[in-house]
């Protein structure tokens, strides 16, 4: 419209600057304002061929307006030429969007839980016209019906899960993210939107499970640590219990040792004592065995010496 209002403006000038042109008699300033009226003319003629036609980008569509009134075709991707110079233009983007909420969801033992959760959407082309009478933009449908159908349908699925604790059951997410988007793809369709998926982000339970679980892993984790110090006490008994059986052993076996090796001397005495026994004269032999061949010194009480006369 305001393209429009500049072609006016525009055209009124050259027609000024024609009708002075006209009325002066001075050749040089007829030369000067015939020149600018033209110029404006020219202009005029420019603005009015870049207003009649429009290009729309690749994942788009445009809605033409004119003074007000939607055009019920909207504009596919691509050059569009000629087109009504006085239509406004309100563009809309088809490509796939997220969307991001974070609702409160009550279950059945009356605690909130906190669920992040993602919808996937784009803009059904075809009806942005529709969109832009009814609604006005993508983002508008987004605030007006998306989001509030979005918390309903999570508030009256929570009334079905008994405890707040369930929400981390797959079954339980995987149920209510079909729900979701079958519900939302039923209620937003026709106002516009495709939804193309819901998915659960995450889940955060209530302030009083938190805790309650965290006092329970510490309970466990006091537990865990107690087996451990008695596996490790069992573990050292086992080993003193299997180094004194050892010790044991090994004295048991030194004791046999020292007994057998008695044994072996007594018989060695019985059977000397027997030899001894039979033949008196043995130990005179053990002494002759024993003697180192020097004769003694003296002999006798008397001391007389008993001289040797070996030659040395």
């Amino acid at each position: 419209m305001g393209t429009i209002v500049i072609i006016l403006i525009v055209l009124l000038a050259g027609i000024v600057f024609t009708f002075v042109a006209q009325s002066t008699n001075n050749p040089a300033q007829k030369r000067t304002f015939s020149t600018v009226s033209i110029g404006c003319y020219i202009a005029a003629l420019i603005t009015l061929a870049m207003a009649s036609y429009t290009t729309v980008p690749a994942g788009h569509v445009k809605v033409a307006s004119l003074f007000g009134k939607v055009q019920p075709t909207p504009f596919d991707e691509g050059l569009h030429f000629p087109v009504n110079p006085l239509y406004s233009w309100t563009e809309f983007d088809l490509r796939q969007k997220t969307h991001k909420e974070t609702a409160g969801v009550p279950s059945e033992d009356k605690l909130i839980t906190e669920m992040d959760v993602s919808v996937q959407y784009r803009t059904i082309g075809s009806m942005a016209p529709d969109i832009l009478r009814n609604t006005g933009q993508t983002k508008d449908i987004i605030n007006v019906h998306m989001i509030p159908k979005l918390r309903s349908i999570l508030r009256e699925q929570g009334k079905g899960v008994a405890q707040a604790q369930d929400f981390f059951l797959e079954s339980v997410q995987a149920q209510l993210q079909t729900t979701l988007q079958i519900s939302l793809s039923e209620f937003l369709a026709p106002k516009g939107l495709q939804i193309e998926s819901v998915l659960i982000r995450d889940v955060v339970l209530p302030a009083v499970i938190r805790n309650a679980i965290t006092e329970t892993k510490k309970r466990e984790q006091e537990v865990l640590k107690q087996q451990a110090e008695l596996e490790r006490f069992a573990t050292e008994q086992n080993q003193k219990v299997k180094q004194a059986e050892s010790e044991l052993q090994a004295a048991k076996l030194e004791a046999e040792k020292i007994r057998a090796l008695a044994d072996a001397e007594a018989y060695q005495i019985q059977v000397i004592n027997q030899q001894l026994a039979k033949s008196p004269n043995y130990i005179r032999l053990k002494e002759v065995e024993r003697w180192n061949g020097v004769l003694p010194k003296y002999t006798g009480n008397s001391s007389v010496p008993i001289l040797d006369l070996r030659k040395e």
